[in-house]
């Protein structure tokens, strides 16, 4: 089982103290040795008290952690905001593909908190792609605002780059459901094999 760090220390600094206590009084040491044989003993306790892992430390699955499933949540959760941040800005249908973009992102993010696969899945987008596309998309929501005249016709052909993000969202989106329905096809065709082994 193991002590988290803080109290695996004092745990070993209290039984040291023991230690010297009853070397220096009991055994009527003199204190410097006393000492120097409690700190041996600290250091020692130290190795054979297992030091337990802190919850961001545990490893879920392959080089990936607890802490980085929580980070990916708080940035998809932050991209999402922004996404919806600029749909007032937004012509009519832009506005309505950046909404279903920004509901993609949170049930990317609800994917990617249940399961380890689904992270990995995402990483790249998370960490690299969905930055640049919300940055994209809070540019264009700026100049949504200002442009005017002959600038309509060039902003009306980056909405339609921009509502084209929408769907490469939602390929991802579905990736993760895929990922977890395979998972759960797979479990239940083990549970049916072993449920055919006890009926025969």
């Amino acid at each position: 089982m193991g002590l988290y760090d803080g109290p695996r220390q004092i745990v070993a600094g209290a039984i040291a103290a023991a230690i010297f206590l009853g070397l220096f009084f009991g055994a009527t040491l003199v204190w410097w040795l006393a000492l120097i044989l409690a700190a041996v003993a600290y250091g020692a306790l130290l190795l054979i008290i297992p030091r337990r892992q802190r919850a961001d430390e545990i490893i879920l699955g392959a080089r990936v952690s607890a802490a980085d499933m929580a980070n990916a949540g708080a940035a998809l959760l932050d991209h999402a905001a922004r996404l919806e941040a600029t749909v007032p800005g937004l012509p009519e249908l832009d506005a309505a593909a950046v909404t279903e973009m920004a509901r993609h992102v949170r049930s990317i993010r609800d994917n990617v908190l249940r399961d380890p696969d689904d992270y990995r899945l995402t990483r790249r987008f998370i960490s690299t792609y969905l930055p640049n596309v919300v940055q994209t998309v809070e540019t264009y929501a700026d100049l949504a605002g200002r442009a005017s005249g002959s600038q309509a016709d060039r902003l009306s052909q980056l909405g339609a780059q921009i509502r084209g993000f929408n769907k490469v969202v939602e390929d991802i989106d579905r990736a993760c459901i895929e990922n977890d329905l395979a998972a759960l096809e797979t479990e239940v065709d083990a549970l049916g094999a072993q449920l055919n082994r006890r009926i025969r």
